[in-house]
């Protein structure tokens, strides 16, 4: 897997091989006033991943949501949706401070997200996912 966006907020990984995106959201995300660059990052990730593509987010690292970066992650899942995701696991911690976030834009998008508390869950759900489907 390749580092391929390192922010003090996140950590974007690629996997070409598996068509796969790891992104790590880490707490002064929580604190941050904007990101200018998190909506260009992505962009360029996704013009290296084909229609298809899984993504594992892992928030687990996080003091709670930010509600002052709402629009970026709406614009970041249109984006996702737009270049083709097939399946997104997200990895929440075991309070419930980001899963209603999440659930309401992943509904208001209609985006097929999985939540899990384990990252080796999301990671094998993934795995098997990607495993099922056809080449």
């Amino acid at each position: 897997m390749q580092l391929v966006a390192y922010r003090p907020e996140y950590r974007i990984y690629l996997d070409s091989l598996h068509n796969h995106i790891t992104y790590e959201r880490r707490e002064e995300q929580t604190l941050a006033q904007a990101m200018p660059y998190f909506l260009a990052d992505w962009q360029r990730i996704l013009q290296r991943v084909q229609p298809g593509f899984t993504v594992l987010c892992d928030v687990s690292r996080t003091l709670g949501p930010n509600v002052r970066l709402v629009p970026l992650y709406v614009q970041l899942r249109e984006l996702l949706k737009e270049s083709g995701i097939s399946v997104m696991a997200e990895v929440h911690p075991s309070s419930l401070t980001m899963q209603s976030l999440s659930r309401l834009l992943g509904e208001r998008l209609a985006l097929p997200v999985y939540q899990f508390t384990d990252r080796a869950e999301a990671e094998y759900f993934l795995l098997g996912y990607s495993l099922a489907q056809p080449a």
